[in-house]
């Protein structure tokens, strides 16, 4: 066995000899720039650009996060279910560690549906308490603070 371990350790070892001796230097992958970087004035051009939030557009989210929970609730309800359908047949996972993979798989889908149910609920309450300020005739403005907290400012 001892034996085995020093031989699949010495074939590792030399393929990644092997690829570092390799002519033509690193992947271009890993030289590519990313993306997705932006500099600090691009960031502030785009952040000033963005315009508020409105009441409609926090309702169709909530929406949105809603109907994800609804997929995450169903899609855990069949993983239950296949975990339960292997708790039958004990023959095809006699350990357990399938059906328990599966149980645990299901309980992130249940967590990860009532944090996208508690956001939907937030996303909502706000979208009407912005929709009722519009109605009154109040518009709804935002100001951060020193630590970045927003302080609600309410002007007519």
């Amino acid at each position: 066995m001892r034996t085995l371990a020093y031989v699949l350790i010495g074939v590792l070892g030399g393929m990644g000899v092997m690829s570092l001796s390799q002519k033509g230097g690193p992947s271009p992958t890993m030289l590519a720039p990313v993306s997705y970087a932006m500099t600090s004035s691009e960031q502030a051009s785009d952040l000033a650009d963005e315009k508020p939030w409105t009441g409609d557009d926090l309702l169709e989210m909530a929406q949105v996060y809603d109907h994800q929970a609804d997929e995450l609730q169903s899609e855990a309800v069949r993983l239950e279910q296949r975990a339960i359908s292997l708790a039958k047949k004990p023959h095809m996972d006699p350990k357990g560690f399938t059906r328990s993979g599966w149980m645990l798989i299901a309980s992130t889908r249940w967590k990860s549906a009532k944090e996208l149910r508690e956001l939907a609920a937030m996303h909502r309450s706000e979208g009407q308490r912005i929709l009722a300020l519009e109605k009154n005739g109040e518009v709804p403005t935002e100001d951060l603070d020193k630590e970045g907290n927003a302080s609600q400012k309410h002007g007519t």
